[in-house]
């Protein structure tokens, strides 16, 4: 909580001895009861606790006196009982990773949970104020303990025990650092790469979408659970209980390494967070408790791995009339709060309160609306329609319907407690660059284009819908290699390359459209050539390149909380530079052209949530040049090269999930180059080439649908390899090409259909 504390309780409490500890547990203490309200309902009414005994309890060595009227429950002969935190009740022992909880458990009290931990277990003692929770940890046992609006009887139990006093510490999620502006130094210079330890990247928001049957319990199941109803369930996502004041469950399973896997197998996550009630009257001071909690909430949902621009839903029960006004104080702080860190903001309430109250403001400018809205109307319905909502609010695939509450359900033997819910959420990806282009476009159809220019110098152009061509600017003086470049969000551009020294290189532009001046990233070593970068629509940025003392594979990794991770050796034996491709959210591949005279097509992947495979020979013959790579939402990836010696025609090689690889296959052509493709947002695959006759050639189609052409472009000759813009989900492509008439200047046209626009001069001086 943030109010009705006191302030001395933050600064002066220190272990109180045994003695002492237990007359003050033997006093009155105002402590609240439990709610065990059904959702939506209004919570059970508060009183304060009798004056009680003491009674002794030990575990693993060490008493504590709590209340005579409290339980003390073994868990080790409980079985499946649920650990829950809205009782005056003291747990020993681990909770069953399959706990049976009621659904509808909300609010909490006075609790402990004491369970084992190692032996030289290292001594930590802390209290999350915000999320009213205290967790010990000391050698032999972890004790975590909840509250209500005070402290103290928690305190006085933990020092009967002779145990650490707490510290508090506000929560502070990474996201509020700013990593990002965190640039590595020339202080940091490092002329050979040392490999670091590759870290688990961010859920994709895409965990987050989804359209379908999902359901949501007070305790998130065991893996085994989760198979059982993966493979005889209809549903496909969860609501899982990330963190709050009035969590009433205890979380066993919830994990980083949980999500991962279940992501991976195909679920997708509601991240709920269930703070302060305003029927509860827990708010004091909405607007700082609001700015308060999503701080926590965002905290929690990186701890868990949830990546940025995820949705995380409050949970506001029903509250009366009365309340209307705080509440509304509270819920648009948390989505300010939430949208400052790079969160979306989603709020779960029942149709007649919190969900009524919000479509009553939704035009307004007062009160900061949710991204996503979460209905408890229990009318039996599987869709999102109510009739409290007015037309286009929250229409654009914005709503989750929790249709049915407390339904106890089996699938494949395994019992849940669940409320039933129905999801229309497909937020977009601001951003992302799901393959390697020195250009981008954004989903405003702005497009920045960068390339090198005579003097290695690296020049910027911009084309903007309404103004045109801005005038080329020069951005460094020097660059050994062509940029690549990334679109991580609405004005976010990352370019790297290259640069003085051989170190991989940075310009970025952030919001406002400023850009920063050349950072070395020299941590990353001395890199083998020309690097190539994608980002997922998260902000996280995956860069590769050729190493310079072997010819590897290597990694570097941008989190827009944590900054940089890197270098990391992926491995392989490169005899082209690589090309990544983020084939659906979360999984990348990179390929390559193997050593040697046999030239195959090798690749790694990484899937959702997992480490890099190991490197793998796909075969397809000797490839006459580096491969392309591109890839469909569907998680369709193609492959394309030019064929080796007198053999120029257009080769590919195509994987279908769950159908494996096809290919080689030629498409014709007689290349004089390597070959550009790119997916539109239909699905349709276009690969562009200079062919052996200067002029620029395209082919269209899918492998499912057939391939037009090769058929050759009326837009003149052209003077080098072309280069396309890429974005996520992009309709119209603008191509790019230098002069074929010798003047080095940099041509374009856009093409939507069959139709091109006339091709003009944008640039001048390329390399």
């Amino acid at each position: 909580m943030l109010a009705g504390k006191p302030s001395w309780l933050a600064r002066s409490w220190r272990p109180l001895a045994v003695a002492a500890a237990a007359v003050a547990l033997a006093m009155p203490v105002t402590a609240a009861s439990a709610s065990t309200s059904g959702r939506g309902s209004a919570p059970a009414t508060r009183s304060p606790a009798a004056r009680t005994a003491l009674k002794h309890v030990s575990y693993r060595g060490y008493s504590f006196f709590v209340p005579g009227s409290w339980h003390v429950v073994d868990l080790r002969k409980a079985g499946r009982a649920c650990v829950r935190f809205d009782r005056h009740v003291i747990y020993l022992g681990n909770p069953s990773v399959n706990q049976s909880c009621p659904s509808l458990l909300i609010g909490t009290t006075e609790s402990l949970l004491i369970q084992p931990a190692p032996a030289k277990a290292r001594p930590s003692a802390v209290e999350n104020e915000v999320a009213r929770q205290i967790t010990v940890t000391i050698p032999r046992i972890k004790v975590t303990a909840t509250f209500d609006f005070n402290p103290s009887q928690i305190f006085r139990i933990l020092a009967s025990a002779s145990l650490p006093a707490p510290v508090i510490k506000t929560p502070h999620p990474a996201a509020a650092g700013q990593a990002a502006a965190r640039p590595i130094t020339r202080a940091r210079r490092a002329g050979a790469a040392t490999p670091a330890k590759a870290a688990t990247p961010a859920l994709s928001l895409q965990v987050a979408n989804y359209h379908g049957l999902g359901f949501d319990a007070c305790t998130a199941p065991s893996a085994a659970y989760m198979k059982a109803w993966r493979a005889h369930s209809p549903y496909r996502a969860i609501g899982v209980y990330i963190g709050g004041a009035d969590r009433a469950c205890a979380q066993p399973n919830l994990t980083a390494a949980w999500l991962k896997r279940e992501a991976a197998a195909g679920w997708h996550f509601l991240p709920l967070y269930v703070g302060p009630q305003a029927e509860f009257g827990e708010l004091s001071a909405p607007a700082k408790q609001g700015r308060a909690v999503a701080s926590d909430a965002v905290m929690q949902a990186e701890r868990l791995g949830f990546g940025p621009r995820t949705p995380i839903y409050y949970d506001m029960e029903s509250f009366a009339p009365s309340q209307t006004g705080k509440a509304l104080r509270f819920l648009s702080a948390w989505t300010t709060r939430l949208h400052t860190l790079g969160y979306s903001s989603g709020v779960y309430s029942s149709s007649s309160s919190g969900v009524a109250v919000l479509s009553q403001q939704y035009s307004g400018k007062k009160y900061a609306m949710p991204d996503v809205i979460y209905d408890a109307l229990w009318n039996g319905k599987q869709n999102t329609s109510d009739s409290v909502f007015k037309p286009g609010q929250w229409a654009n695939h914005q709503r989750v319907h929790q249709f049915q509450g407390n339904v106890v359900q089996s699938f494949g033997g395994d019992t849940i407690n669940i409320d039933k819910d129905f999801l229309n959420v497909n937020l977009p990806m601001p951003g992302g660059t799901p393959q390697a282009s020195p250009a981008v476009i954004q989903p405003n159809g702005v497009i920045d284009v960068f390339y090198r220019g005579s003097g290695s110098k690296l020049w910027y152009v911009r084309f903007s819908p309404g103004s045109g061509w801005a005038a080329p600017r020069q951005l460094a003086s020097s660059a050994a290699s062509a940029p690549s470049v990334v679109n991580r969000g609405p004005g976010l551009v990352d370019v790297f390359y290259q640069g003085p020294g051989g170190h991989l290189w940075q310009i970025a532009r952030r919001s406002g459209g400023h850009w920063s001046k050349p950072i070395e990233l020299a941590k990353m070593g001395v890199i083998g050539g020309a690097p190539s970068a994608v980002a997922q629509g998260n902000g996280i940025i995956d860069i590769f390149w050729k190493g310079s003392a072997d010819t590897s594979l290597w990694q570097g990794e941008f989190n827009p909380a944590t900054g940089w991770t890197g270098p990391h050796r992926v491995g392989g034996n490169l005899g082209s530079n690589p090309s990544p491709v983020e084939a659906t959210p979360g999984t990348l591949q990179v390929f390559w052209k193997g050593q040697g005279t046999k030239g195959n097509l090798w690749s790694v992947t990484r899937h959702l949530g997992g480490t890099w495979s190991k490197p793998k020979s796909l075969g397809m013959g000797q490839l006459g040049g580096a491969p392309q790579a591109t890839a469909s939402s569907s998680g369709a990836t193609q492959v394309f090269w030019p064929g080796a010696g007198a053999n120029t025609q257009l080769w590919y090689a195509s994987l279908t999930p769950g159908q494996g690889w096809k290919g080689p296959n030629h498409l014709g052509g007689s290349l004089a180059g390597g070959p550009t493709p790119v997916t539109s947002a239909s699905g349709q695959i276009r690969v562009f080439f200079r062919g052996q006759d200067g002029h620029l050639w395209q082919v269209r189609g899918t492998p499912a649908s057939g391939w037009h052409g090769p058929v050759r472009q009326s837009v003149g000759t052209i003077g080098g390899v072309p280069f396309v813009a890429v974005g996520a989900g992009q309709a119209a492509v603008g191509v790019f090409w230098k002069s074929g008439s010798g003047d080095s200047q940099l041509w374009s046209a856009s093409l939507k259909g069959t139709s091109w626009t006339k091709p003009r001069a944008v640039g001048s001086n390329v390399a």
